[in-house]
């Protein structure tokens, strides 16, 4: 009885490094889990090791054990006893590093995968088995009898194939995000703010405001626009902190730009960088950071070494482990006092939400704060001086944040998810709608000629849409265009474009749009992303109109 549970054992750790590899392989695949910890623990700098994914170690060793124990009773009795300590060493490695990571998850993630723990108790369970197998070994079979056990091996590994086969397919087919369970009050503190943390106003305010943010996602563009303005109009009472979360997978450019903005802060820039890039979402390519560089007076040599040479990767990467480890899955994603948001706010949004903070902690007086009752603790930050950026009592952004903190209040009241199925927002799970169709220019201008059955869609702002577009081309910008999609006609081929001087971006404004159209009804065939954009346009000679 005990080979047959081996097996069984073994085929069902198999599916499950199998299924784990899949998602662990496919960043834009959600997984199945109950409790919304796999995600945490598939984005953690556990999840490789040497740079590769934990499930495939899992697949080379439960398949290696599927052998072992197959064609264990073919074997001669003395083959067959090494066969036997060859399972418990195997399963006694898979055991021992499936208790590491258990811990791992349990000390460090604070957060459990369902997949994980059921493969740590299938590993667990074979290596005692196999124990018993070493320590009370079962007597030898005769031939006919050693042919009986293969053929209900094979049948158990036939079964199992019939089973894992529609149960993969069930799985790959759903799945989802974890956005309705907020992160634990020890998970905040682990991970929210470090001692290196960006941050704009008051170091002593008692309510923080945290964003996690990509530098090429459209929605956080249209967020930066509320979020200026409240580092402007609170910097006297509350503290701002930026924190890295490209979706480099989405937007080609974005590890880059979180990189540059990195060493912008290394010259004591940082808040003039995120606004720059933002600035100029659109080409955010290596050459055009070192352009930015120098309009920022940043001295280039260095700027330039810091990111050829990834020196500040690992920062980053330490933002983007911290981001999923709060659950954060897309951008952009707010933090208010241990409220969760994800996606882009409203200005009079924002504002509610932190007055209602403010008054919560007896700050209703502009200017008034008392560090010593405040939710949200810090030591003395060191302070970073962005050229002619003060706060509205003349304090300085400062660019460290606290080293230990204290939240209150997180349960799942407090999540809030104002704009998380919004269109425009940008997650992996952006990937995994319908995409509209992609055009090159010699279509577009094809489609041009033929205005009677085609309108182009301008998607950038009104400032650049009014320095020259393509010819009939309307206006209709990102930040708006789920309120006013609805003036487009349904009987044309819409056109959607916008600077195109930024490639490889799943998530760009155009797509966007395209993709909140196709939500809305139309045809894959009448919606089109004319993909090379305005700059291609320019490039092969043709008309704008200003």
């Amino acid at each position: 009885m005990r080979k047959p549970l081996l097996l069984a054992l073994s085929l069902l750790g198999l599916f499950i490094s199998l299924y784990l590899l899949w998602v662990y392989t496919s960043p834009s695949s959600p997984m199945v889990c109950f409790g919304g910890g796999c995600d945490v623990a598939r984005a953690s700098s556990y999840s490789h090791l040497l740079g590769i994914p934990l499930p495939v170690f899992g697949v080379v060793m439960y398949a290696f054990l599927v052998l072992l124990v197959f064609i264990h009773p073919l074997l001669p009795v003395s083959v067959a006893r090494w066969t036997e300590y060859a399972v418990v060493l195997v399963s006694g490695v898979g055991f021992l590093s499936s208790l590491y990571l258990t811990g791992v998850e349990a000390f460090v993630l604070h957060a459990w995968c369902v997949w994980c723990v059921t493969s740590a108790v299938s590993v667990t369970g074979i290596f005692a088995l196999s124990l018993v197998d070493i320590f009370r070994p079962a007597p030898s079979l005769e031939a006919a009898e050693a042919l009986k056990v293969v053929q209900t091996n094979f049948a158990l590994i036939l079964f199992g194939f019939v089973l894992a086969v529609p149960s993969f397919i069930l799985l790959s087919r759903h799945g989802s995000f974890p956005v309705s369970k907020p992160p634990s009050v020890q998970t905040v503190e682990a991970h929210l703010v470090r001692p290196d943390t960006h941050f704009y106003g008051d170091p002593h305010a008692r309510v923080t405001v945290v964003e996690f943010g990509d530098f090429q996602c459209p929605a956080c563009r249209q967020a930066e626009e509320a979020a200026r303005e409240i580092r402007q109009k609170y910097g006297d009472r509350i503290r701002f902190a930026f924190r890295q979360f490209p979706l480099q997978a989405l937007h080609a450019h974005s590890e880059k730009a979180a990189e540059a903005s990195e060493c912008a802060a290394r010259q004591g820039k940082f808040w003039q960088a995120v606004d720059k890039f933002y600035a100029n979402q659109d080409d955010l390519s290596m050459p055009a950071l070192s352009r930015y560089a120098s309009e920022l007076g940043l001295n280039s040599r260095e700027f330039v070494e810091c990111l050829q040479k990834g020196q500040m990767a690992s920062r980053v990467a330490q933002d983007i482990e911290d981001g999923r480890a709060l659950g954060v899955h897309a951008t952009p994603t707010f933090f208010i006092d241990g409220r969760m948001i994800v996606g882009p706010i409203q200005y009079s949004q924002f504002t509610q939400l932190i007055e209602n903070e403010l008054q919560s902690k007896g700050s209703e007086q502009a200017g008034e704060t008392h560090p010593s009752s405040s939710a949200l603790t810090s030591k003395q930050a060191t302070e970073s001086t962005p050229a002619g950026k003060k706060t509205a009592t003349g304090k300085k952004p400062t660019s460290e944040g606290s080293e230990t903190m204290r939240v209150l209040g997180v349960g799942s009241q407090n999540l809030l998810a104002a704009s998380q199925n919004s269109g425009t927002a940008c997650s992996e799970a952006e990937a995994k709608k319908r995409q509209p169709t992609m055009i090159r220019t010699a279509q577009a201008e094809a489609l041009l000629k033929d205005a009677s059955h085609a309108l182009f869609v301008d998607v950038r702002s009104a400032k650049d849409y009014r320095a020259g577009h393509i010819p009939g081309a309307i206006n209709l910008p990102i930040g708006s265009f789920e309120q006013e999609w609805r003036q487009l006609p349904k009987d044309k081929t819409i056109v959607l474009y916008e600077s195109g001087r930024s490639s490889g971006d799943i998530c760009a404004a155009s797509r966007a749009a395209g993709r909140i159209l196709l939500a809305q009804g139309y045809g894959t065939n009448d919606v089109k992303v004319y993909q090379d954009g305005l700059a291609s346009w320019q490039k092969a000679g043709l008309p704008l109109k200003r």
